[in-house]
């Protein structure tokens, strides 16, 4: 009889240990910041830069703002393309743009 209420008393504290565990986890994940995700600014908190004088072109950046495209060997790229975006017929590696643009400006590709 005696082994019989040990056994009951272990499985109530084990279960009764997991559920607080879980909640402790699923409270740690729910609560934690979100690291590395850049913060958009709100549309009237940027001013509109002069995309009149994109010689690459004009692309869409970071957050969906408008910008000038980078030109050959430019740096580009990034995690979240914070570095920018190379224009048209051209191609980011290793952080810099590399290819041909329409009026056959070209750099060459660089290795990593």
């Amino acid at each position: 009889m005696a082994i019989t209420t040990t056994t009951t008393i272990t499985t109530t504290t084990t279960s009764t240990s997991s559920r607080l565990l879980f909640v402790a986890s699923l409270a740690f994940l729910l609560l934690r910041p979100v690291c590395g995700v850049p913060a958009c600014p709100q549309t009237n908190e940027v001013a509109p830069p002069d995309l009149s004088q994109c010689k690459y072109g004009v692309v869409l950046g970071l957050c969906n703002i408008a910008e000038c495209a980078k030109g050959p060997g430019e740096t580009c790229g990034g995690r979240w393309e914070e570095n920018g975006v190379c224009g048209l017929g051209l191609y980011c590696v290793c952080g810099y743009c590399a290819g041909c643009t329409y009026k056959l400006e070209c750099a060459d590709g660089r290795f990593c």
